[in-house]
């Protein structure tokens, strides 16, 4: 048999993909189309990789595209077909065996998305009818039969008349089988700790403290003892004395808060735990089928309408950081997706139209994890709590409306004319959680806890009561009430003035509006600030609320009820109602508009030759972004030419080149309503004054002038100098170039060349550049209808920079204990946070210049031949991939007083680099097929 269509560049394309995984995280769904192309990984174009018959005279010549490639000729399967009495005319297919081997473990990647299983296997089936009295006909295959990368579609209906197509697939993703986990209850919806030995949940009554052992408020065991909930945390922390020569637990329990000794105990228990553990598989498997019907009116019309149905089950890893602590935990995965699909299309001489409507529903069986933490912090922090609260997946529905027209106009220079309108919506409309969960909420009512503490309690009578923190009542609105719309309109005109010429207009509008946001202000207490966060002050305020100027507490009465809420008791406007801890309390609806005009030619030199040119304007309007506008101007061109000769040999040539040139409006300090800092309802001066109220340090400054800095003062999170990535000014050029070579009848060589670069020349802090470099070399030659070879190399390398270069030279330290500190490093370096500068109030932004590079590198070499002898054909596959990304890095300077002996301690301890990340990868296929007979054939895999 002939070389498969373009597999050398489909293997390459394949190979390019798989070495990139060492390089970054893939961010495509893996079940993308698989209701329009069903297969799996071993009948990848959906169908049996074993031949058909061939007839004697089967063969044809060999042909090329008209890119000068090769491809093969499909088998012949003419004949006499077989017929059954009523007149259905009929042909299938079968394969089917044994599967038998090794899925080699230390292969991360081997059975990612597919699924093989020893034993009996039916790999593919098919079988095709019609009936040509009445023009009927049936069509159904399958494949991977009883696995978790199964497909069947099937298709019935009467030609150019009406059509039923059905499908079901299956996906598996398994993203480990290395898993050891530290929790029972994977894909629910409630972790335990699976800790025994040691530290244990639910086991009997406590010997310890007083209190029943349920899932909610389990007892945790330690060093033979067995605690309640109210008092596992203090006693296992109180933990002091030296560890058993043979078991390494702490016996001793003392009154002392060791949490030193507490953190070796639980870090042994789980170290033994683990040791034990036997490796799981931590997967998902994806379940989608569905039906559509597709209906011819008249001569003129045609409707369809389609319903699918997905459901994805199973875990995958997710990151849990709570207190001091970070580790992997197993996410649930329950999900149904529906989607409904109907439409209307309208063909004539001139005029084409088309009215499609889509309906999705995507439904989170599992919404709230609830985790018990195996590893409790301190107990004068947590007390009660043990565990977190995560809101998983919202609900959401999306509706699109889409209609498309085109109408040609041949008396207007043989044009045509084209325009798609759409309008969507998508909602969400989630209830919310309390700030503290009803999980938790179970833990603090067992531990006996009704308070809360800390140093942001305006009124402790009111804001420290569990009661105001575990309702919905406490959330500004109980649930989401998010909705974003999207518009499109989008208009060509095509035109050709000459036979050589041909020229398009074209424009495109797409808004999306976002109606949504939310406000953080609990209407029982009267108080604004983030909610309370799992396992780092569960039942302290220090850390939530976001009307603290210090760490003066708060003064009785002070605090701000927003209009449009109802009264507090005892809440009055005080002075120290601005947010001075530069905390967001609010989040912003944020709406883009996006604009495109552009322009483009194509002119035929030759018949075989043509020239082409491109110039495109886009514009983007952003709500709440450093930038109010950007433009990008591009401008590209393009050569083709299908003749060529070198030597008498034919060439053929397509090269273009692009350059794009972005700018924007003037960068400006993001102000608290684009970050969210400000209060609702209270001006800029207002609130500028009730901080100055309680910081006698600064000046009364409230001039136009010094709004401005005070705006930037207080509420400004992110430097002057950054520029943001999607923001930034851009030069980017793309040189493209593809040669293809018929060297001879049956060889052809083909080179494809890529050029990138990307620099951005205002960043004087952020990216700097981002450059990608590939080429890819390939050869086919057949010289026979049943022998050919093939192989490729394709190389890709990409290089980007981060780079802080201010050009503010070095000054005297400036902290920022106090706002007029922070107002002098805003004038100097743009921002008056302190997170680029060393410890806590006693650094500042880093003024001299540092760097950081990466540069990554991906090569793929593929190979392969396909041999006949006689009737047996004989294949061998081979992809090699190897990638690697090393990431480079370069300190500042040292000469700043305060952070000198730090600066120069960090680059001794961890030099100039991190270690190479890499990966290699051999994928090597063989297959052997032996005919019996004109119907049966073995094939070995």
């Amino acid at each position: 048999m002939a070389a498969r269509p373009r597999m050398k560049i489909m293997a390459a394309c394949i190979g390019v993909a798989l070495a990139q995984w060492g390089a970054g995280s893939a961010i495509a769904d893996s079940a993308i189309g698989v209701d329009t192309a069903l297969g799996n990984a071993l009948n990848p174009p959906g169908r049996s990789a074993v031949p058909r018959p061939l007839a004697e005279d089967g063969y044809d010549t060999v042909r090329h595209s008209p890119s000068g490639q090769l491809y093969g000729v499909p088998y012949d399967v003419s004949g006499e077909a077989n017929k059954t009495e009523g007149g259905w005319e009929y042909t299938g297919g079968v394969e089917a065996g044994f599967l038998g081997g090794d899925g080699n473990k230390k292969n991360a990647q081997m059975r990612k998305y597919m699924d093989l299983k020893n034993g009996a296997y039916l790999n593919y089936f098919e079988v095709e009818a019609e009936k040509p009295d009445t023009a009927n006909f049936i069509q159904a295959f399958g494949g991977g039969t009883g696995q978790n990368d199964q497909f069947y579609g099937m298709q019935f209906g009467r030609y150019n008349d009406w059509k039923v197509k059905l499908f079901y697939t299956e996906t598996q993703h398994v993203f480990t089988d290395t898993w050891k986990s530290l929790f029972a209850g994977e894909g629910t919806g409630y972790l335990t700790t699976g800790l025994a030995g040691p530290v244990a949940v639910n086991t009997g009554n406590p010997t310890v403290g007083t209190g029943a052992c349920t899932s909610l408020a389990p007892c945790w065991s330690y060093g033979g003892k067995t605690y309640s909930n109210a008092t596992a945390v203090a006693a296992i922390n109180g933990i002091a004395g030296t560890p058993d020569a043979t078991t390494g637990v702490i016996a001793t329990v003392s009154g002392a808060n060791a949490t030193g000794a507490t953190q070796s105990n639980l870090a042994k228990a789980i170290s033994d735990k683990l040791a034990v553990t036997p490796e799981s598989e931590l997967s998902l498997v994806r379940k989608k089928g569905g039906a559509r019907f597709d209906m011819t009116l008249d001569n003129f019309w045609k409707g369809y309408a389609s319903y699918s149905q997905e459901e994805r089950k199973g875990a995958r890893p997710f990151a849990m950081n709570e207190g001091n602590l970070s580790y992997e935990i197993p996410e649930p995965i329950d999900y149904t997706t529906h989607e409904l699909l109907a439409g209307l299309q309208y063909a004539d001489s001139l005029t084409q139209a088309n009215l499609r409507a889509s309906f999705s529903m995507f439904r989170n069986n599992i919404g709230v994890l609830n985790v018990m933490d195996p590893m409790m912090s301190e107990a004068t922090r947590n007390a009660g709590i043990q565990g977190a609260t995560y809101d998983l997946y919202p609900d959401n529905d999306s509706f699109n409306l889409k209609g498309e027209f085109a109408r040609s106009l041949p008396d207007f220079y043989k044009g045509r004319f084209t325009a798609a309108v759409s309008w969507g919506t998508n909602r969400q409309n989630d209830n919310l959680l309390s700030p503290i969960s009803p999980f938790q909420n179970t833990q603090l009512a067992a531990a006996g806890i009704t308070t809360l503490s800390g140093n942001n309690i305006p009124y402790a009578a009111n804001s420290a009561l569990v009661s105001n923190w575990n309702t919905p009542a406490a959330l500004s609105q109980h649930s989401a009430d998010q909705r974003i719309d999207n518009k499109l309109l989008d208009l060509g005109l095509s035109v050709r003035p000459t036979d050589d010429l041909s020229m398009k207009g074209s424009y495109r509008y797409y808004e999306t509006e976002n109606k949504g946001g939310y406000m953080a202000y609990n209407p029982l207490t009267g108080q604004f600030g983030r909610g309370i966060a799992d396992a780092n002050g569960l039942t302290n305020l220090d850390t939530i609320v976001g009307l603290r100027p210090g760490a003066t507490p708060l003064t009785a009465g002070s605090c701000y009820v927003p209009p449009g809420y109802p009264a507090v008791p005892g809440c009055t406007f005080g002075a120290v109602a601005a947010n001075g801890s530069n905390v967001p309390v609010f989040g912003q609806a944020r709406s883009t508009k996006q604009t495109n005009y552009g322009l483009s030619s194509d002119y035929d030199l030759t018949k075989t030759s043509s020239l082409n040119a491109a110039i495109e304007r886009e514009e983007f309007k952003r709500d709440f972004r450093e930038r109010d506008k950007t433009w990008e101007d591009k401008i590209k061109v393009g050569y083709v030419n299908r003749a060529l000769t070198v030597e008498e040999i034919p060439l053929t040539l397509r090269a273009s080149y692009e350059n794009d040139r972005r700018r924007g409006s003037d960068y400006r300090f993001r102000t608290f309503e684009d970050l969210g800092t400000g209060l609702p309802g209270l001006t800029v001066a207002e609130q500028i004054a009730a901080y100055q109220a309680v910081n006698p340090t600064v000046a009364s400054n409230v001039t136009p002038t010094g709004y401005a800095a005070w705006n930037a003062n207080l509420f400004n999170r992110y430097s002057y100098y950054f520029r943001k990535y999607d923001q930034a000014d851009r030069d980017q050029n793309i040189l493209n170039t593809r040669l293809n070579i018929l060297a001879r009848e049956d060889l052809d060589v083909g080179a494809t060349f890529q050029y990138k670069t990307i620099k951005y020349p205002d960043s004087y802090y952020g990216q700097e550049k981002d450059d990608q470099n590939s080429l890819t070399l390939d050869l086919n030659y057949q010289p026979a209808t049943d022998q050919s070879f093939y192989t490729f190399y394709s190389f890709q390398q990409g290089k980007k920079s981060m780079a802080l270069n201010s050009g503010v030279a070095s000054a005297t330290n400036t902290a920022c204990a106090t706002a007029g500190q922070s107002l002098a490093n805003l004038s100097v370096f743009g921002y008056s946070a302190c997170s680029d500068g060393i410890g806590n109030n006693g650094g500042r932004p880093l003024t001299s210049s540092w760097r950081a590079d990466t540069e990554d590198q991906n090569d793929v070499f593929g190979a392969g031949f396909q041999q006949g002898f006689g009737t047996i054909r004989f294949g061998v596959d081979y992809t090699y991939s190897y990638s690697t990304t090393d990431v480079r890095y370069k300190y500042g300077s040292t000469s700043l007083s305060n952070v000198a002996g730090t600066q120069a301690a960090m680059a001794l301890a961890t030099g100039s680099a991190l270690p190479s990340m890499t990966t290699t990868q051999h994928i090597l296929n063989f297959n052997l097929i032996i005919p019996i007979d004109k119907k049966m054939a073995v094939r070995l895999f």
